[in-house]
């Protein structure tokens, strides 16, 4: 396991290693969860690859759902 402080770092990291699954805390400074998702997206589409992303926060409400999906699926 490997944890980093900023949803920027993190979305680097994606990039720059293999990973299994990214748990991504939705609520980071610099770059939040949101944010870093779909840069990692943007980033995997034409390459055939797809990590899955599970979306953490403490936030409980649908419109916060319905954010971590739409930034999770982005059609290729």
């Amino acid at each position: 396991m490997v944890v980093f402080g900023d949803g920027a770092a993190a979305a680097a990291a994606v990039e720059a290693e293999s990973f299994d699954v990214v748990l991504m805390d939705m609520q980071m400074p610099v770059m939040d969860g949101l944010d870093a998702t779909k840069l990692i997206r943007e980033r995997e589409r034409g390459k055939g690859s797809h990590i899955p992303i599970i979306a953490m926060t403490a936030n409980a409400m649908t419109r916060d759902r319905e954010a971590c999906l739409r930034a999770a699926w982005m059609p290729t």
